[in-house]
């Protein structure tokens, strides 16, 4: 007859006898029990599923947008069609931090910042 002890995160303590296999079995389903747990109460609920604009740039530099000098209007209408809105002033931002990440090249075109790969 095997014996454990487990205590959990939160204090619980539980004793249990069986066979083995029975307790091993028992300690493995309280651990993927409660790393599932951990996992889900780790999310607030706000960020579940939400993609942020950083994330977005990125998509549209894989999708080969940026092959030919796209400016940030044209970065701002390309996100609007995929539904996602938002003001130049929070685009600029980020475009200047993807432009620090070398992942695109920023020049001036006709007095006007315009982003390339």
């Amino acid at each position: 007859m095997a014996k454990a002890k487990v205590v959990t995160r939160d204090g619980i303590s539980v004793a249990v006898e069986g066979t083995p296999e029975e307790v091993a079995t028992l300690v493995e389903r309280l651990r993927a029990k409660s790393t599932q747990i951990n996992d889900e109460t780790s999310k607030s609920s706000a960020q579940k599923g939400r993609r942020h604009l950083p994330d977005l740039v990125e998509e549209l530099r894989k999708a080969e947008f940026f092959k030919t000098p796209q400016g940030l209007s044209d970065v701002r209408e390309k996100l609007a069609e995929g539904g996602h809105h938002y003001p130049l002033t929070a685009l600029s931002g980020t475009m200047q931090g993807v432009v620090k990440k070398r992942n695109l090249r920023r020049f001036k075109q006709e007095r006007k910042y315009v982003y390339v790969q």
